[in-house]
């Protein structure tokens, strides 16, 4: 893998809609002034300036449910109450460099359990919804939530809700990057069973359940300057409309 004289990018979804409770999943920066919100359509949390920074993974463990049910803190997320779950941190390349191994990253606590090109995870019909990032180089990282529940608040400014929850930190390295890689997009999803198994082709086994919405996911990028990311953003946006076209 080449290391690469990192550049500059972020990258615009096409997908408009704003939501005002608090998701499911969310991930968002640690508050320190290499992140800002803003960047895509609709705005997205975007890291840059550094090439080590600290990422944070929300799990809304009310929704759809009567409340927090585990006091020790396992992944609380179905109806039945309590069972240990697992959530699953995508990273991909931006732009789209086709199906190569596209970066080296350091993720303290998490495990690499999948990779592929496309939308994530492949092996789902269910997965990640499609918006300008994919389809592309991807790469997927196990956890779980297992802190102690606290209060969790929405990530995207102006936003409102609150809830019980979980809260989950991953410290992230860029270490190198294949030529034409300019940045790397963190997407977030959960699945129906306790824990998805990549090797397991059933259709429809474990659909993909939950995920962040576009408005609550994050992205790593360098030294972003306006006339180049809004050059890129109009061409990605393009792309998700033919893709959003063709799909209906």
């Amino acid at each position: 893998m080449k290391l690469l004289p990192i550049l500059l990018i972020s990258v615009a979804s096409a997908y408009a809609a704003t939501a005002h409770a608090l998701p499911s999943l969310q991930l968002g920066g640690d508050g320190s002034s290499d992140w800002n919100y803003g960047g895509g359509t609709p705005d997205t949390w975007v890291v840059s300036g550094t090439t080590s920074f600290n990422l944070f993974a929300y799990a809304n463990c009310e929704t759809g449910t009567t409340g927090c049910t585990d006091p020790n803190g396992s992944f609380a997320w179905d109806a039945a109450g309590a069972t240990d779950r697992y959530a699953y941190l995508t990273v991909a390349t931006m732009p789209d460099i086709g199906n190569v191994d596209g970066f080296d990253i350091t993720i303290n606590g998490a495990t690499l359990v999948d990779s592929g090109y496309g939308t994530p995870p492949i092996q789902d019909t269910n997965s990640i919804a499609p918006h300008s990032i994919f389809d592309t180089y991807f790469e997927i990282y196990e956890f779980q939530f297992d802190d102690l529940i606290s209060i969790i608040g929405n990530t995207q400014p102006g936003d409102t809700g609150t809830g019980s929850g979980y809260t989950e930190s991953f410290g992230i390295t860029i270490n190198s990057l294949f030529d034409g890689v300019l940045g790397l997009h963190f997407d977030l999803f959960t699945v129906s069973g306790a824990q998805w198994d990549p090797t397991d082709t059933s259709p429809d086994k474990f659909l993909v359940e939950s995920v962040a919405p576009y408005s609550h996911d994050a992205e790593w990028v360098s030294v972003p300057e306006p006339s180049v990311l809004a050059l890129l953003g109009i061409g990605l946006i393009g792309l998700s409309l033919r893709k959003r076209a063709k799909n209906s």
